[in-house]
């Protein structure tokens, strides 16, 4: 058994060491699937480790609810007054919501991410792939490939079709780092809660002000689509149309540039594998599957417990926190065949890195996309790939992944 404290989970600098976060997941998930852990600076709140209850709180909102606490954050930004806090990033935002608005915001939106439009999609994310292999060849045989490549493509992608010009990328990727990993940014002049809020702030200035020209000026882009929407006859409030963009843009880059360099990491750890992708180039659609299982960007989601009830036999109280590990889950080998193997021709991948119900991954089938297009341009140009130093992580309970990976590399025809 480990001898990590069970707090690890909810410690933001602790997923810079992956490896201490799988061990105590492992440890959980054999001994205490569902574990109450009460740290220091975030409310107590019950672990839940196993494919089969988190596929349950997932399927089951009548009894876990979204709101009012869907990711674990620290007490004290949870007891900051309502109007500062709660009204920029609190239970209006999507990942929050349940019922009708939550279903009539997503279909905003949802035909720009359907199956249909994202085939429509395919020559031009090709394109955008290619220009960023041609960025590693200039880089002359090495670069990181997470902070120089993969955080940059999936994010042109998706602003793209916000309608965010590229002018503008590197703001946004400020933000989102900031947002989602706050701790790496603590300085001593300002704290986590500090560079939280000014983040908040940033990004509700940022997406007021493209919401106002876009009805202003209609563009052919999600932003005039979500800028002009009606609920109820009514545009949307301001404070859940800031949230909206702000999931979009941020949620929509962030885990898929994770699960690509995540899975370039496993690729070269696991050249067989590589070779299997190059004789057999059907296997790609799999493989970004199975890179998206692999890493895991999600780490956790949390619910508010509705009434008084059972979960595997342990018993719940109304208002109690279950919070769900989805990483836990995709290695759990009750319900996924050979869990700890990464395998690119895993067939039936039935994983949860996508969230399950009503709150499963608006992008996700663009996100498979743009993996898929991604491996499938780079492998076949490569004659060698290889680590060239350590990799690091992002410090964050919430989204994380690797921070920086650095390679080395030869193409076929530099």
């Amino acid at each position: 058994m480990s001898n990590l404290s069970d707090s690890i989970l909810s410690d933001a600098m602790s997923y810079t060491r992956p490896a201490d976060i799988s061990a105590k997941l492992a440890e959980l998930r054999e001994h205490r699937p569902i574990c109450l852990i009460e740290p220091d600076d975030i409310r107590p709140y019950w672990a839940v480790t196993r494919y089969e209850d988190i596929r349950y709180i997932e399927s089951t909102p009548e009894l876990f609810s979204a709101e009012p606490r869907a990711v674990l954050i620290l007490h004290a930004l949870e007891e900051m007054n309502q109007a500062q806090f709660g009204d920029i990033m609190g239970v209006k935002t999507l990942v929050h919501m349940d019922g009708e608005q939550h279903m009539a915001l997503r279909k905003i939106t949802r035909d720009w991410f359907m199956p249909a439009n994202i085939v429509k999609m395919r020559g031009h994310v090709a394109e955008l792939a290619e220009s960023f292999i041609a960025r590693m060849k200039d880089k002359g045989g090495e670069c990181d490939f997470a902070s120089e490549i993969a955080f940059w493509y999936p994010l042109r992608v998706i602003l793209q079709l916000i309608g965010i010009p590229e002018k503008d990328e590197a703001h946004i990727l400020n933000l989102t780092q900031q947002l989602f990993a706050p701790d790496g940014f603590a300085t001593e002049e300002k704290d986590t809660m500090t560079v939280f809020m000014e983040c908040v702030q940033a990004m509700a200035e940022y997406f007021t002000a493209l919401a106002e020209d876009r009805r202003a000026a209609p563009k052919d882009d999600i932003a005039s689509v979500l800028a002009n929407a009606k609920l109820n006859g009514e545009l949307i409030d301001p404070f859940t149309l800031t949230s909206y963009f702000v999931l979009l843009a941020t949620a929509g880059h962030d885990t898929t540039s994770a699960s690509i360099a995540g899975g370039l990491q496993a690729l070269i750890q696991h050249p067989e594998q590589r070779q299997a992708l190059l004789d057999d180039p059907s296997l790609y659609s799999k493989a970004a599957d199975e890179c998206i299982r692999w890493v895991t960007p999600v780490k956790h989601f949390a619910r508010t417990v509705l009434a008084d009830t059972e979960l595997s036999g342990v018993s719940l109280k109304k208002g109690d926190t279950v919070t769900m590990f989805f990483e836990s889950a995709n290695r759990d080998a009750s319900a996924i065949d050979r869990p700890e193997i990464f395998d690119v021709s895993r067939k039936g991948s039935k994983h949860l890195a996508f969230g399950h119900g009503r709150h499963n991954c608006l992008g996700m089938h663009l996100a498979r996309m743009e993996i898929e297009t991604f491996l499938r341009l780079l492998l076949p140009q490569l004659e060698s790939i290889e680590f060239n130093g350590e990799p690091t992580y992002i410090p964050s309970h919430f989204v994380s992944g690797l921070n920086s990976l650095p390679i080395k590399y030869k193409f076929i025809n530099p």
